[in-house]
């Protein structure tokens, strides 16, 4: 009775080892037979950079300890900030060292221009309203770029603020004031306002005033190395006061949005010049008057077709005064010819 309780278990053993052999090897067969249909995952491309861009946006530009765009982009590599004249001069930029001209400066999409000189003072944009800054070697890789983008050496775009508000707000308020050295004071103010749901309102204000005078070691020696003077000077005609105003109105529409601006500048500043032969030459008085107004459009019917429109007006005015005290003329290169004008000289 013994043998044939041990007998029947080894059949129910050999039966059960010879099952699972036979499922697993009809699992293999299954899994070698099966397909997985063909999945096609298609991407719209619409935009590929080719050259790496430097980029600076959202908090890293709130942490700089600048107040002008001129100011952020020397955090940028490759880049040189030419600054006449500490806080009331012109900044301009180039990149590689080929020239104020060379380097195109984009504004919400739009590039800034100057019929008058060709150069772009950068010190003129502020921050505040500011919400990134890109530079390019070249020019960015997208669709929607003028020709003349592409005659640039390189390009820094940059991008206001986009109001954003919170569920239970419809309006937001920015104040800011500043105290630095020579006298200098900075007021600035930012307004966003929820008009519609699609539409949103802002304002950016801001005020520059300084006297740009600072101490400074002015030494002058004799031919036989001995001391003719040892003084310390104050620079002269280094101030400047300037408002600059900007609004913008920003919409949203069914797969596109618009955008307008109207942005003005003005500004008194003085030209601290050369001290030549202990003559002090503090007579140039320069005054601008910008303004532009822009409007952008960009809609999208289909995966296929896209649109953008773009528009500008823009009215540049520079007034320069030269009321030095010498007795000398002013000798102006122009063209290379030598053009000889009597003082005072103005010039707009």
């Amino acid at each position: 009775m013994q043998r044939v309780h041990i007998f029947g278990l080894c059949v129910a053993l050999v039966v059960a080892t010879s099952g699972h052999a036979q499922n697993k090897k009809q699992q293999l067969e299954l899994d070698s037979v099966q397909h997985v249909r063909e999945v096609i995952v298609v991407s719209k491309n619409t935009y590929r950079e080719v050259i790496p861009s430097q980029k600076l946006d959202g908090k890293v530009l709130e942490k700089l300890n600048a107040h002008s765009v001129a100011d952020a982009l020397r955090y940028f590599s490759g880049l040189q900030i030419k600054d006449y004249g500490g806080v009331g001069g012109l900044k301009t930029v180039n990149i590689r060292s080929m020239g104020t001209n060379h380097l195109g400066v984009f504004y919400d999409g739009i590039e800034l221009g100057n019929a008058q000189n060709g150069q772009i003072d950068l010190g003129q944009l502020s921050l505040d309203n500011v919400e990134e800054i890109t530079l390019y070697n070249g020019q960015k890789s997208a669709i929607f770029q003028p020709a003349s983008e592409f005659g640039n050496a390189g390009s820094v775009y940059i991008r206001t603020r986009t109001p954003r508000f919170s569920v239970d707000k419809s309006f937001n308020l920015k104040v800011k004031a500043g105290y630095a050295s020579s006298d200098t004071y900075r007021l600035s103010g930012l307004w966003e306002n929820k008009l519609t749901q699609s539409v949103n309102a802002s304002l950016s204000l801001g005020y520059l005033s300084s006297s740009g005078k600072y101490k400074f070691r002015y030494l002058r020696h004799n031919q036989d190395r001995s001391v003719a003077y040892d003084t310390t000077a104050i620079r002269q005609n280094g101030d400047i006061w300037a408002l600059r105003a900007e609004a913008n109105l920003h919409g949203v529409i069914d797969h596109g949005m618009w955008n307008w601006k109207v942005y003005t500048y003005n500004s008194q500043r003085g030209i601290p010049g050369a001290i030549v032969n202990n003559v002090w030459r503090r007579g140039e008085r320069q005054s601008d008057h910008n303004h532009f107004s822009q409007m952008r459009f960009q809609k999208s019917f289909s995966d296929a077709f896209s649109t953008q429109w773009l528009t500008k007006y823009a009215y540049y005015r520079t007034h320069y005064v030269n009321n030095d005290p010498t007795n000398y003329p002013l000798i102006t290169l122009i063209n290379s010819k030598s053009f000889i004008f009597p003082r005072p000289t103005y010039w707009d």
